[in-house]
């Protein structure tokens, strides 16, 4: 791996645990800091492909943001989410960002159903989704929202789903 790889790499490791550890603490990701990931993600990609390499940082940013924004519009995720994944775009660019986001998408969905049997709903969920698919059966599609309190209806830090799912894409 050669300097430059090696700076990115470590601008993403550090990036995320910043990610992970602000979602945790506040449930929010600042801007300054994707912000941060971004700009050196175009700059460190500049200096190793001059335009071409702005244009590769700027793929990953739009790859990454549509991957993600979708979710955001149907509130399933924040617009720190989202803006995570463009950033992680910027620096690993379109390619590497959408099997990130694929990967992530996978983790995250372990990381909810842990989340929800950790807080003790798994049952009320899967009869929620029993009631659901037999709706489907009967040619009535329904959809049965959580109840107030349910552990489903609640929101989860999805930084580390973000952190799990590129660090996956890396090792595959």
């Amino acid at each position: 791996m050669d300097q430059l790889s090696l700076l990115i790499a470590t601008t993403l490791l550090f990036g995320l645990l910043g990610a992970v550890y602000f979602d945790f603490s506040t449930r929010r990701i600042p801007n300054v800091l994707t912000l941060s990931m971004v700009v050196l993600g175009i700059t460190l990609h500049s200096i190793g492909a001059q335009w071409q390499g702005v244009g590769f940082a700027l793929m990953g940013l739009f790859v990454g943001l549509l991957c993600f924004l979708p979710l955001y519009f149907f509130a399933a995720l924040g617009a720190g989410d989202v803006k995570l994944l463009a950033s992680v775009g910027a620096l690993i660019g379109p390619n590497a960002v959408f099997l990130s986001a694929v990967l992530t998408l996978l983790v995250g969905g372990v990381f909810a159903l842990a989340f929800i049997a950790w807080k003790g709903g798994l049952f009320v969920m899967a009869r929620r989704y029993w009631s659901m698919f037999l709706s489907l059966a009967y040619l009535q599609p329904t959809y049965i929202a959580p109840e107030e309190g349910e552990a489903a209806g609640l929101r989860m830090p999805y930084a580390p789903a973000i952190a799990c799912g590129t660090t996956l894409s890396f090792l595959l």
